[in-house]
């Protein structure tokens, strides 16, 4: 399948989408926007493809929304401009929602929406030269892309206004420091190391992973009591199946497991 403005490609049980127009640091038109979408409705349903993991091109991992080449920006009627704030929302209910592990590898400015993007990610790794920062606010609009919904239950409320109020700029270190990311690598090695790590995801069960994701995620909505009532259905189902076998007979004869 080829796409003029994103790269995708299969490795190893990876399916590695790469925002390409480094010339605008990958900044998002409706053109990259719609071929994100298409892409990760494919990658949902690819048996071949274990694990996601969404990068940059170049320099940046992604600008934001591109205030020259987005028709939202363009539009003087509301209604227009809502139809295409919601159409780029399926994007992040895409990642958000993938039965697989979604790895964000930000090797540079993750801005506005890019940033948003790497927020709806499961787990985010950055270069040593990764900046994040909330943007919206200097263009005199509010946070889309899901930014008032994932960054207060990363980093808690009263951070996530600080940064969305003021724009503010956070370095790699600063950004592993409140838990925006997980893991931070220098940049000469950041694209092997990011690769290197969704490679190693990719081993894990992929049932397990999804029946996991679904637990947290519902969980954040649900008391204790219908929590665990999701563990217990998880666990049932779960517990007996080929790879839950297989792995408890390797950790029995001290192997690593192989899981279907």
């Amino acid at each position: 399948m080829g796409f003029q403005e994103l790269l995708y490609e299969k490795t190893e049980g990876v399916g590695v989408i790469t925002l390409n127009r480094p010339d605008r640091l990958n900044a998002l038109n409706r053109t990259i926007l719609l071929e994100l979408i298409q892409v990760l409705q494919e990658a949902t349903t690819d048996n071949e493809v274990r694990v996601v993991l969404i990068t940059g091109a170049g320099k940046g991992f992604c600008a934001g929304g591109d205030l020259k080449g987005h028709p939202s920006f363009e539009t003087s009627d509301p209604l227009v401009r809502e139809g295409y704030v919601k159409e780029s929302h399926q994007a992040i209910l895409l990642l958000h929602h993938m039965p697989k592990p979604v790895v964000a590898a930000v090797n540079g400015v993750a801005a506005g929406a890019g940033m948003n993007i790497a927020l709806s990610c499961d787990i985010r790794l950055a270069s040593d030269t990764a900046v994040f920062t909330e943007s919206f606010i200097k263009a005199g609009i509010m946070t889309d892309m899901g930014g008032s919904y994932f960054l207060p239950r990363i980093v808690g409320v009263g951070r996530a206004i600080e940064m969305i109020l003021t724009a503010e700029k956070i370095d790699a270190a600063e950004a592993c420091r409140i838990g925006l990311v997980n893991k931070v690598f220098p940049d000469a090695e950041f694209r092997t190391a990011a690769l290197s790590y969704a490679k190693e995801l990719a081993k894990g069960p992929r049932q397990a992973y999804k029946m996991a994701k679904w637990a947290i995620y519902t969980g954040l909505q649900l008391d204790l009591e219908d929590a665990l009532k999701h563990e217990e259905l998880g666990q049932a189902l779960l517990i007996g199946t080929e790879d839950s076998s297989n792995a408890i007979k390797a950790f029995i004869e001290k192997r690593t497991p192989v899981f279907k």
